[in-house]
């Protein structure tokens, strides 16, 4: 995979958004720092997980804190320069790839920004396959990877070095970390070998954020159905599920930073005098989406809000009031559906009194080899 173009660097923010949940941070801004890059003649060279090898030095690099906060602080060359030589520094080794730490929104264009920068091979693969509010939420943690010893920069030039007993007290002190500088640093987490990415990473997420980009920008030229197309396409994605949940209106939206993350929900009314309200809740990322109060799809399977005539993903800062828009439900990655990852990521450890029940079971979407037959 390789990034030709900057409409390929659009259509890969795009899909980034779409995979990213609503979190993730708005990936405008990656796409800006990266696309700067690509004008100055660099390049970025995207790796398969598979070809690294065994004993390659892979860490993971990402945006920590509340998104909104990032669209105030913008990110610059010098502090993900800086965090590369710490990180290097610290772990007395030259690094040989990143790889992001989740898919979504900013923070899958940060490592490909840093990559083309400083010249740093990019896997095309990250430790989720989708965005999520906690550093221990990831593959790389629930199969055995460590996030600590990890760095966090900020713009200013403050270092904190973090190596903790475990992931979730990672989490917490890189957290309380964040909120002291400013709500928003970014961090040099998860050193691996080549041979832990193989085995914990979601495989391809950056080329499947490329090619729901891309065809999202394909539909609009050639189709009357964007959004139709789209789901099609992500039910074809190693067949996972995909539906439409709701098509409406945004009628309520409350927004808040509390505790370094962004905070919110959005209720949704159809077209027309239906007293139907659907609703998702918001922790960075969409972690639920009722239907008149009817659970319809949760965490960790993907809720991604678009418009409804464009197919351009939201991220959660995004919404506002009366925004036209339809809401996806995708299934997760299976990696992220296995017992001892909803151990970590089910909606109980969000603070949701729920089970995790697929996406398919709830609602009844279907890949599209399996559609139902039309009613009679």
């Amino acid at each position: 995979m390789s990034l030709q173009s900057l409409e390929d660097v659009q259509d890969l923010a795009r899909g980034a958004v779409l995979l990213g949940t609503g979190g993730g941070g708005d990936p405008y801004i990656g796409e800006l720092f990266l696309s700067a890059q690509l004008e100055k003649g660099k390049t970025v060279e995207i790796v398969a997980a598979n070809a690294l090898p065994d004993d390659a030095f892979v860490i993971s690099i990402a945006g920590i804190g509340s998104p909104p906060v990032l669209l105030e602080h913008l990110v610059s060359e010098r502090t993900l320069t800086h965090l590369v030589a710490r990180a290097e520094a610290f772990y007395g080794r030259r690094i040989d790839a990143i790889i992001s730490a989740e898919i979504g929104g900013a923070n899958a264009m940060f490592p490909l920004a840093l990559g083309a920068l400083i010249g740093i091979p990019v896997v095309d693969a990250d430790g989720i396959g989708r965005a999520v509010p906690h550093i221990e939420m990831t593959t790389f943690s629930i199969f055995g990877c460590k996030a600590t010893p990890a760095l966090l920069v900020d713009d200013l030039g403050n270092c904190v070095t973090i190596d903790a007993a475990d992931d979730r007290t990672c989490e917490n002190l890189a957290r309380s970390t964040t909120m002291s500088l400013g709500s928003i640093t970014f961090g040099a987490l998860y050193p691996m070998t080549g041979q832990q990415v193989k085995r914990c990473a979601v495989h391809r997420t950056l080329t499947h954020a490329l090619e729901i980009g891309r065809c999202i920008r394909e539909a609009r030229a050639a189709s009357e159905d964007v959004v139709g197309d789209l789901v099609a396409f992500l039910g074809r994605w190693d067949n996972r599920p995909a539906n439409v949940l709701f098509d409406g209106k945004i009628i309520d939206v409350r927004h808040e930073t509390r505790d370094g993350w962004h905070w919110g929900q959005a209720i949704l009314a159809p077209f027309g005098d239906s007293e139907d309200r659907f609703s998702i809740d918001i922790q960075n990322e969409y972690l639920v989406a009722r239907m008149n109060d009817e659970v319809v799809a949760m965490v960790p399977d993907l809720i991604s809000i678009v418009d409804r005539e464009s197919g351009e993903p939201l991220t959660a800062e995004m919404l506002t009031y009366g925004l036209r828009v339809k809401v996806i439900g995708y299934a997760a990655d299976p990696l992220l559906r296995r017992p001892e990852s909803l151990d970590v990521l089910g909606p109980r450890m969000f603070g949701l009194d729920m089970d995790y029940a697929p996406i398919e079971t709830l609602n009844l979407c279907e890949p599209p080899a399996r559609k139902r037959a039309p009613a009679a």
